[in-house]
């Protein structure tokens, strides 16, 4: 008989199906495309002499580039972040995992999917930042879970993702985000510089991110349409394969320029 942990890691095992089968694509624009940089024809200064290295959340990146969460799931999610971790340390940059709630919920600790020491020792001088939902701190997790996330992986700092389009559109959703947002902050007060919050494909309006600010959090991933909206992929999931019968979502979510512009700046004490 199925288990909750079989109903999950197969929810997990599902994504990676519809991301492969290209249905979790926003139709939105980034807002990239019209940002345009300034040509300096008069430049005084050696171009081999430019130093595209940057210091957060306590590391150095030999440029500031983020591997951003993918997956954690299922057993053939090992492979996937094996070879992000490899990726990470080679370039110098930052990994972030995809949720470890099931490496946390089910038996055996990373769940079977890469999640566990392994990851660190593959990548012993990257960056590397832990995953978990935040609508979970509303229901039962608190500084223990966060605690165990990053140690399960040897994390330096903890994403938590905000995704309330994509649980309202999963069959198995969380409806209700009440008290998140008193979550975040007792996460935040409790790791104080390590939390980074994100969310999963439509973005950070400038009114959630100046409010996440207030709470503590040490950085912000303004991320939003362009890329993987997972609002799409539950969609799919939900609707067996057919996203296009989601026209609505293809559309949503925030612009990257729009929301980086708007964002509060971040406290002196990032990086």
């Amino acid at each position: 008989m199925p288990t909750p942990d079989d109903a999950l890691i197969r929810r997990k095992d599902e994504h990676i199906d519809h991301v492969r089968a290209g249905r979790g694509l926003s139709g939105a624009s980034s807002g990239l495309e019209a940002v345009r940089f300034v040509h300096d024809a008069l430049p005084d200064l050696a171009l081999d002499q430019i130093d595209l290295s940057a210091r957060f959340l306590g590391r150095r990146l030999n440029l500031p580039f983020l591997i951003s969460s993918m997956t954690g799931g299922p057993s053939r999610a090992e492979a996937i972040n094996a070879r992000l971790a490899e990726a990470a340390q080679a370039l110098g940059v930052a990994l972030a995992v995809g949720s470890q709630r099931v490496a946390l919920e089910t038996a055996g600790g990373s769940g079977g999917s890469g999640l566990g020491p392994d990851l660190r020792r593959r990548a012993p001088d990257a960056l590397i930042l832990a995953n978990l939902g935040a609508v979970q701190f509303a229901l039962g997790y608190g500084v223990d879970e966060a605690r165990r996330a990053m140690e399960m992986i040897g994390a330096d700092a903890l994403i938590l993702h905000l995704n309330p389009l994509q649980e309202g559109v999963q069959p198995e959703g969380d409806r209700d985000w009440r008290g998140v947002a008193q979550g975040i902050e007792r996460i935040a007060a409790a790791f104080p510089g390590q939390v980074v919050v994100k969310e999963t494909g439509a973005g950070l309006s400038a009114a959630v991110a100046r409010r996440l600010a207030d709470m503590g959090v040490a950085a912000l991933d303004v991320a939003g349409a362009g890329g993987t909206n997972w609002g799409l992929i539950e969609g799919a999931r939900a609707t067996g394969g057919r996203a296009e019968a989601l026209p609505p979502l293809r559309r949503l979510g925030c612009r990257r320029p729009a929301a980086s512009a708007t964002a509060p700046r971040p406290p002196r004490t990032w990086g």
